[in-house]
């Protein structure tokens, strides 16, 4: 499995912005703007999706969603801020997709992941970025899904309101 050197803060980013560089990491407009409604009831607009290209189908993907709600800045200011850490993600060994959604009526954001493995999940919940982002958000706001064998293109099809 990847050393704990490949999974550093500074080697995620260059590896980020070199597939960024190369093509093999794109901002995607599949999805932007479509509203998720959750098994909650809760609706979510997305407003960034970046994701490995090409796209790969992969059985054992894990798709992961965690909720929350910072506990300063504003949207903007939040969305701005996510920059960062989103190329630190990116670059996570394991990485394929995520979309970046916001809940504009109770303030909580979603993030909607997918992982080629199990295995790959559990190492990005221990790295320093998801830390990081725990740190930032009111803790009691914190709820997470995790579907195992399912990718998030399938994922979010299903759920879709404006489509």
């Amino acid at each position: 499995m990847e050393t704990k050197f490949r999974k550093s803060p500074p080697i995620c980013l260059f590896i980020s912005i070199g597939r960024l560089l190369i093509g093999k990491l794109r901002l995607s407009k599949h999805y932007l703007k479509d509203t998720v409604k959750m098994e909650d009831g809760q609706e979510f607009k997305i407003f960034r999706h970046i994701t490995d290209y090409p796209v790969k189908e992969i059985e054992q993907a894990v798709t992961f969603i965690v909720r929350f709600k910072f506990a300063r800045l504003s949207h903007n200011a939040n969305r701005f801020a996510s920059i960062i850490p989103m190329l630190l993600i990116t670059g996570f060994p394991g990485f394929q997709t995520k979309m970046y959604a916001v809940n504009k009526k109770n303030g909580h954001w979603q993030g909607m992941y997918q992982w080629k493995t199990q295995k790959h999940l559990e190492n990005y919940l221990e790295s320093f970025v998801y830390k990081m982002m725990n740190k930032r958000v009111i803790n009691e706001t914190i709820k997470t899904f995790q579907y195992e064998n399912k990718s998030l293109d399938n994922f979010i099809k299903k759920r879709i309101r404006n489509k």
